[in-house]
């Protein structure tokens, strides 16, 4: 036997096991398996519009923990966004049911204060899109289909107590007369009526119409009979 063919009996197959580590094979596949999954999450938040100024942030985080110091919500609620950073760039499916990333109000102090310039802040806006055409986030944005009906029907979204009862009681009595005095109040000062004009509000209407406002309320349960306006 050459020294050559010494070699070549020795070498493992190139599709056969690695006989130095017998796991090799094992690893390699189940890497491979969940690999596809997790690079769909990080391309879509990596190409989505919303990061293209925070791509290569979001790619290097350091995990410093400096957005979550500064974080209001981190303070008060189970959301840590170090986590979620971490979680969106390693493509972990969980964020996709995970409801900690709506306590996020988009203060964008992550954002101000990350030394690599990634933003938590709009990696929860696409995480959240995602949950919402999945069907889970749902819940978290039915309670605005409401306000989204009359922003199209008005031109604007109007006052919060008509969507939010709470916030009514939470703002008290004085919130109350401002409300009943407002209109009363709004001629006095000579600011006109309360909403945009007919053409203004024709206007919003093509915008949420033509980049798909409307359709996407309708998804989430709103406006059940409702059709898009008819214009000339």
């Amino acid at each position: 036997m050459t020294d050559d063919t010494a070699k070549d009996a020795q070498a493992p197959a190139p599709d056969g096991p690695n006989l130095d580590n017998p796991y090799a094979h094992i690893a390699e596949t189940e890497f491979k398996s969940r690999t596809s999954a997790r690079r769909d999450l990080v391309d879509r938040i990596v190409n989505d519009p919303r990061m293209h100024d925070h791509k290569e942030g979001f790619e290097s985080c350091i995990q410093c923990g400096i957005c979550t110091s500064g974080c209001p919500a981190a303070r008060f609620t189970d959301y840590v966004p170090r986590e979620v950073a971490r979680r969106a760039l390693e493509g972990d499916p969980t964020l996709l049911e995970d409801d900690s990333v709506w306590f996020c109000f988009y203060c964008y102090t992550c954002q101000s204060r990350c030394p690599r310039k990634n933003s938590v802040a709009v990696i929860n806006q696409v995480v959240r899109s995602m949950q919402v055409e999945s069907g889970y986030g749902i819940k978290h944005v039915e309670m605005f289909a409401a306000w989204g009906e009359q922003f199209y029907d008005k031109g604007m979204g109007g006052t919060p107590h008509v969507f939010f009862s709470a916030i009514a009681e939470a703002w008290g009595p004085k919130w109350k007369e401002f409300i009943a005095n407002r209109d009363a109040m709004r001629e006095e000062m000579g600011l006109g009526g309360m909403f945009p004009a007919e053409e203004a509000v024709k206007e919003v209407q093509t915008i949420m119409e033509e980049t798909g406002f409307f359709d996407r309320v309708k998804s989430v349960g709103g406006w059940k009979d409702h059709e898009p306006a008819k214009r000339e």
